[in-house]
């Protein structure tokens, strides 16, 4: 029951907004805004399920991967500057002048390295995937517990115990949060890198679609975009909170 009350607490404004779109587009005769029964019409018969092999596939194994290599590059690199004041020192500085840099900036840079290829795509969403994961985990490192610290050295635990089996763990409610936004800023990216000259994928299809004025495949296009960003936070949720459910309880109990 708790948890499908939580879903229909995520789904509600959602409803709302379809409902409105729905009787507001009904009379339209707008090329650029169709109806939306018209689009979901098309949606059905473009979506389910004629183009999933060969646009949706590609999207999600590129952005999957590229996620992937970004988080476990973020977590290695936080865990090393988050734990080491020296190494921060030098390096914080160039950290804070690459993360503020748009991700989707970056993806031209990656394709003048790496030409039009999907190693161009999964680089330029690792790339985005990095510093969200990295800078959560710098931070979770910087707010462990003293107490929790000491702990382990009465117990002579060892570097690498301390921080995989102290350290890390303890900043997991942070390091969660951390992914979540690589996860965001990875699907804007994967959009964003098939927009230039690739044959396959979401934003690939929406964009030719676009092009060649089929104006409502292309508004299906950006409804399966919408459609699977809230499914993939969804899942991520459910995920999250089974991981970290020993936070989540002793939040519940304190």
């Amino acid at each position: 029951m708790t948890r499908m009350f939580r879903f229909l607490q995520a789904i509600w404004l959602p409803i709302l907004l379809v409902a409105i779109w729905w009787f507001a587009s009904a009379k339209s005769d707008n090329p650029f805004l169709p109806p939306l029964s018209v689009i979901l019409k098309d949606f059905m018969q473009l979506w389910v399920f004629k183009n999933v092999p060969i646009h949706v596939v590609p999207s999600l194994i590129n952005l999957f991967s590229g996620l992937s290599l970004g988080v476990v590059i973020g977590l290695l690199l936080g865990v090393v500057i988050g734990t080491s004041n020296s190494v921060a020192k030098y390096v914080e500085p160039t950290i804070d002048f690459i993360r503020s840099i748009p991700p989707v900036a970056t993806v031209p840079i990656f394709i003048l390295i790496f030409h039009l290829t999907p190693w161009m795509r999964i680089s330029a969403i690792a790339f985005s995937a990095t510093f969200p994961t990295m800078l959560a985990v710098i931070q979770g490192m910087h707010s462990n517990n003293k107490t929790l610290l000491d702990t382990a050295k009465v117990f002579r635990l060892s570097w690498l115990q301390t921080i995989f089996q102290v350290r890390v763990p303890a900043a997991g409610p942070m390091i969660f949060s951390g992914i979540q936004v690589s996860l965001q800023v990875a699907f804007v990216v994967t959009i964003a890198s098939e927009l230039l000259g690739s044959g396959f994928g979401i934003g690939a299809f929406t964009q030719n679609s676009s092009d060649s004025f089929q104006i409502v495949d292309a508004w299906t296009g950006v409804i399966l975009m919408g459609i699977l960003g809230f499914a993939i936070n969804f899942i991520f949720d459910i995920v999250e909170r089974r991981v970290i459910r020993w936070y989540l309880m002793s939040k519940k109990l304190a």
